[in-house]
């Protein structure tokens, strides 16, 4: 049951709740055993939902977690091409870019490495790219404030 389902059980608990104290006098036993029965069930119910939504927010908030510290252990980069460059302690650009492939698919930042024949690969998918393509062009120099 979500939340929705849940306040739906709430909403219904309250009106047996309020039909219970407006007719408590009116009711024959079995009618008020009857109600009580539904007030119950639709306290049950709400229990339900309510367990089920705090797990809901306790998995969205473990995610968000997981999520942040992907983010925060992200190296600086920049974008040069169709390639990321990582941003080493000196400000430069690393020489080779980050596996676009694990970027997007995963999130991951893998260093592509140099490989035989002109080609390099990512280490973890295998991925192959052109060394030419990869290699950052001479005499690159990185943005600023200033340049953009």
């Amino acid at each position: 049951m979500d939340i929705v389902g849940g306040l739906a059980a709430v909403g219904q608990a309250l009106e047996i709740a309020r039909q219970l104290r407006e007719f408590e006098k009116t009711f024959t036993d079995a009618e008020f055993k009857l109600k009580l029965a539904e007030l119950y069930s639709a306290l049950s119910d709400t229990k339900m939902a309510l367990a089920d939504a705090r797990e809901a927010i306790q998995e969205r908030d473990s995610e968000i977690r997981r999520l942040k510290v992907l983010s925060d252990s992200k190296v600086k980069t920049v974008r040069v091409g169709q390639y990321n460059y990582g941003i080493k302690p000196d400000g430069k650009p690393s020489s080779l870019p980050f596996c676009p492939t694990c970027e997007q698919t995963q999130g991951l930042q893998i260093q592509i490495s140099h490989g035989l024949g002109g080609h390099n690969l990512c280490p973890k998918c295998q991925g192959i790219y052109n060394g030419r393509d990869t290699a950052l062009p001479v005499g690159f120099q990185m943005p600023n404030a200033e340049n953009g």
